[in-house]
């Protein structure tokens, strides 16, 4: 049996304004569900650690991933999701639960259970760094750590490097590591990054469509993986099922390629449908066919 592996982040219900007029509302959502159920598709032990209220429609996941560790709060995260036509898109807390902070899981909840590994989503950086001490203290030996978008008018290389340093498999987007450190491109932004962190066993960027470029502590070249080749419908959570794949490749392999092609594939079964339709219809032998079309393609450059 696979190590149990946790998540700890928040769970969202998403009102969703389309760039063509059309909306989808009250969608489940939220960065620990898209990477619980990236981290599914590898691991039959996925927990998902994150507040939720009794309107979150828990049942359908509830054969994917574990979420009997959830604290209750009254009312689940809301949020609006705006769509542009570059593709971009804005979340946006609906006021009566504007609090992010209050959504996100407390240190304490480092130790209500027990998890070999650990994938710290998008929250804020103090609550992050805190639920990070406690998961080290007990006992936790992987953790992945992804960053706060909504940080990045305030990001600075100081306020990253703790975070950086704190974790084993660090993983920002392109457009965090552009506002860390002012438009730099991806594979300069993974080059400062390791210097900032010599000893991370794996630091990777997520480049969206152009797939994610990664590092290996020690090595001399870094390795470029492309998006698997999908029919794109809906980028939403792409990157946290990124984030739940790398980990669960991680923590069974130990091998920093293997995980890669894990996250890139559990992100192709998230953005080919809505939602988290793409994620639910997945199953471990296209997943397992993925990674063997999509190993072929990955190249190696001088770091």
């Amino acid at each position: 049996m696979n190590p149990p592996l946790a998540v700890f982040g928040n769970l969202s219900i998403d009102d969703l304004v389309f760039v063509d007029g059309s909306t989808r509302w009250a969608v489940p959502g939220g960065n620990a569900m898209y990477a619980g159920l990236g981290m599914s598709i590898w691991s039959e032990q996925a927990m998902i650690v994150a507040p939720v209220g009794p309107d979150y429609p828990l049942a359908p996941f509830l054969d994917r991933v574990d979420l009997s560790r959830c604290p209750p709060v009254p009312k689940t995260l809301r949020s609006w999701g705006l769509y542009e036509e570059d593709g971009s898109r804005h979340f946006i807390f609906r006021n009566e639960t504007k609090n992010w902070e209050s959504f996100c899981p407390s240190p304490d909840s480092a130790g209500n259970g027990h998890q070999v590994a650990a994938h710290v989503a998008p929250m804020p950086r103090e609550t992050a760094l805190g639920l990070i001490r406690e998961l080290r203290k007990t006992g936790t030996q992987i953790i992945a750590i992804d960053l706060d978008e909504r940080d990045l008018h305030a990001i600075t290389v100081d306020k990253v490097t703790d975070l950086l340093r704190s974790a084993d498999l660090f993983l920002p987007s392109n457009q965090e590591t552009r506002a860390i450190f002012r438009d730099h491109k991806p594979v300069e932004a993974l080059r400062r990054l390791r210097e900032l962190g010599p000893d991370v066993p794996l630091i990777a960027v997520k480049c969206g469509a152009d797939g994610v470029v990664g590092h290996a502590a020690g090595s001399d070249h870094f390795i470029s993986v492309p998006a698997v080749p999908i029919d794109l419908v809906d980028a939403t959570g792409g990157g946290d099922s990124f984030c739940g794949g790398v980990l669960a490749g991680y923590t069974q392999t130990k091998d920093v390629v293997d995980a890669l092609l894990y996250g890139v594939v559990s992100a192709s079964f998230c953005v080919e449908a809505l939602g988290l339709e793409g994620l639910l219809a997945a199953n471990k032998e296209e997943a397992l066919a993925r990674v063997a079309k999509t190993r072929a393609r990955i190249t190696f450059h001088p770091m």
